[in-house]
This record gives C-alpha cells, structure tokens and sequence, in this order.
C-alpha cells in the first residue's frame, strides 16, 4: 500500500505534464480537434464530436511523450519540404529579377537609326521589356504592328512598327548593341533550374 502512494502521484503527476504538454504544443491536440470540424457523422456529431474530443485529448495525456516526438519529427520534414519547395522556385525568382532588373535610356526620340533610343545596363530579358515600357510612357496608345532586328553601321537595332488608335503609324528604332545576343550571366543556370524544376 506504501508503494500505491507514490505511484498514484507519479501517474498523476505524468498526466498532468501532458495535459499541459498537449495544451500549449500547437501541433498536438490543437491540430487534432481542429481536424473533427470537418468530420461528417450526422446529428450525432452533437454529442460524438465532444466525446471524441475529449478521447483524443486523453490519449494525448498517456502518449504525449511519443506525440510530442513524432509531431517534432513532423514539423522537421514540413521545413525541409517547404526548403526544398522554395529551392525549386529560386530559379523562377532569379528569371523575374532578372527581366526586371533597372535600366536606362539614352540617346534620340528613337525616330530613326541616327536618334534611336539607347537602352543601358539591360540584358536580353529586361531588353526587351524595357523597349514595352518605353512605348507605354512616352507613345500610349500605340500597339505593337510589328518587330524587326536590323543593323545599321555595325550596330543592332529593334524597329518597332506601330499604330495608333486612329491608325496612324509610328516607328520607333531602339539601339540593343548593348546587350542583343548577351544573356544575363545566370540565365543558363536558371533555365537548366527551370527544367530540372519543371520535371520534378
């Protein structure tokens, strides 16, 4: 009878620890309860729900040690899961960096090969957006007809033709000596990325 003594105390004392365990650990009982919202058992799920709960809440008490394990075992995997998700994406981040890294404009209105518009500091992808973004600000309205690449005095030219919303035309001559046939440094990496993301 002596013996009983301590070990009540022992067994409630352990309970207890798990009852507080499975209270603040987030992904024990919390995950579980929340997880009999979307269990479907009818008019019964009045009573059965509680019942449930309270069976999940008491076999959390006895194995909170083992719980505890597998749910940090399981929280580990999900981070590992969500790095290498986020891995496979890098390559499509550094694609977007790289058609939307800055540029510059310099030279004419882009009215013939003599004034065209200098683009600085772009690559093959920002190149050809910035030439779009130029169109939009300074000749609104205007669509894309059509595109051609042309050199003149050894240089690179893209002639864009377009037309207006009343149908006139406009060229417009952009210089891409500067980057035309210069992918940005990364861009064989990340479309070697892209396609091994891409089969995965």
């Amino acid at each position: 009878m002596k013996i009983l003594g301590p070990f009540i105390v022992a067994v409630i004392a352990y309970l207890a620890v798990g009852s507080v365990v499975c209270l603040v650990h987030p992904r024990l009982v919390r995950k579980q309860l929340g997880d009999l919202k979307y269990l479907d058992v009818g008019r019964a799920g009045f009573v059965l729900k509680p019942l449930m709960g309270l069976a999940v809440f008491a076999l959390f008490c006895v194995f909170w040690p083992i719980a505890w394990f597998n749910a940090g075992k399981s929280e580990k995997k999900a981070e590992e899961a969500l790095a290498a998700r986020m891995e496979r994406l890098r390559p499509f981040a550094q694609l977007y960096a790289a058609a939307n890294s800055p540029v510059r404009y310099a030279g004419g209105d882009g009215s013939s090969f003599e004034s065209a518009v200098v683009i600085l500091g772009a690559n093959m992808l920002s190149g050809v957006r910035a030439e779009y973004d130029y169109i939009h600000e300074h000749h609104p309205g205007y669509e894309l007809r059509k595109q051609s690449l042309k050199e003149d005095d050894g240089r690179k030219f893209d002639v864009l033709e377009l037309v207006g919303a009343a149908g006139d035309d406009r060229v417009l001559y952009f210089d891409i000596s500067g980057f035309h046939g210069k992918p940005p440094t990364t861009i064989n990496n990340i479309a070697e990325k892209l396609t091994s993301s891409v089969q995965l």
